[in-house]
Order: structure tokens, then C-alpha cells, then sequence
């Protein structure tokens, strides 16, 4: 059906001076707005005091930690020298595990004066591999199990670590786990962090 020309003005005067909800969301979108910014603050306020904030930079199959004590230190992270990041890389699994490194430096972890100090062929933030020759891995692996080791990054002043877990990979190798207390951890993620800049080539001029 054809609509004459009055209909039509008709129509259009109606729509005009009485629009429905539907037609008007501009008047709903501000207050839509303060109100989920109002929520988004308390969410904030309410999380904020027990949580550990953190930016997440994703690039591959990595993606790199920077921790954040609270919102405002954000400011730090961009102005000031701050906790170096935690790296990690994901897995085919879809998880992430701790980003590995083989040392540019020689990187040693001693248990006991039973034994010299062993070679760390790679390393994490919780783990390493170790070369145990001239021993072989399956007949010294009861005894590093559950020690407190001796982490060598290069300097006089070693890293405590905690050797949790340990397992024979090759005949000459063990995969460990380890734990350590903040400062020396914080040494660990400085020292992979140089690493990880010196294997990307980050530092070239």
C-alpha cells in the first residue's frame, strides 16, 4: 500500500514528538555509563587491598609478567626501576610454565662439599636442568632430593634454593624444581631477565 504524502507527515510528526525506548538510547548511554564506572570503582576498592595486580604483554607463545603491588604503582612501573618481570611461555597444552633459559654465563648449584658444584645446562624462576658429570643422574638423584642447594649466577654470593622435586631426564641430566625466599628470587628473575633480553636481541644498538 501506497502511503499519500499527509500520511507520511503524519507519521514522521508522530515518531518525532513521541519516540520509543527503543529510538532514543542516547539518553540511557551516559547513565549506563556512570553507573558501570561507579561498579567498576567498587570493584576495585573491594579487590584492591588483597590482590596482586599485574600487565600482562603477550608477543607468540610468551607473554611477560609485570607485577603490581597496587593500581597506583603503575606509574612506577613506567617512571622507576621496579620487581623485574615474571616470564613465561605457553605450552601446547594452552597452560603456562616458567620461560627457560640457557645461561650466557655459567650458572653452577652446589648441594654439599660431597659434591662439586654441577653445571646448570637451563634455568627458570622454578627449576633448572642439571649436568651431573661425571655422575650418573639415577645414582645421585635420592640425594639432592628435598635439599637446600646453593644457586651460583655468576657472583661470589650464592642463591638459596630449595630443591623440591627432582627427576632423571637423561643419563647425565636431572630436571629439578625449586623454591626460594623473595629476595633471592627477585635475584633469579633479574638475572633471566638479561637472558631473555640478550637471546631476543633487545640490547643491540
Amino acid at each position: 500500500m501506497k502511503l499519500t504524502k499527509e500520511e507520511l507527515l503524519f507519521i514522521n510528526r508522530t515518531l518525532t514528538s513521541h519516540p520509543t525506548e527503543q529510538q532514543r538510547p542516547s539518553d540511557n548511554i551516559p547513565k549506563q555509563a556512570q553507573q558501570t564506572y561507579a561498579e567498576i570503582k567498587k570493584l576495585l576498592a573491594s579487590i584492591s587491598s588483597h590482590s596482586q595486580f599485574c600487565i600482562v604483554a603477550k608477543n607468540d607463545n610468551e607473554h611477560v609478567e609485570f607485577p603490581l603491588t597496587n593500581l597506583s604503582s603503575l606509574i612506577d612501573l613506567l617512571e622507576h626501576n621496579v620487581e623485574a618481570p615474571s616470564i613465561l611461555e605457553a605450552t601446547q597444552a594452552g597452560s603456562a610454565r616458567s620461560w627457560r633459559t640457557c645461561p650466557s654465563t655459567p650458572v653452577r648449584l652446589r648441594v654439599s662439599s660431597q659434591y662439586m658444584p654441577f653445571n646448570i645446562v637451563s634455568i627458570s624462576q622454578s627449576g633448572g636442568l642439571l649436568n651431573t658429570f661425571p655422575f650418573k643422574a639415577s645414582a645421585i638423584q635420592a640425594n639432592l632430593a628435598r635439599r637446600i642447594a646453593k644457586l651460583y649466577l655468576g657472583d661470589p654470593i650464592p642463591l638459596l634454593a630449595k630443591i623440591n622435586s627432582i627427576k632423571v631426564i637423561t643419563p647425565l641430566e636431572l630436571a629439578i624444581s625449586f623454591t626460594m625466599d623473595k629476595v633471592d628470587n627477585s635475584r633469579l628473575k633479574a638475572f633471566i631477565l638479561h637472558n631473555y633480553i640478550q637471546r631476543k636481541g633487545f640490547d643491540k644498538t
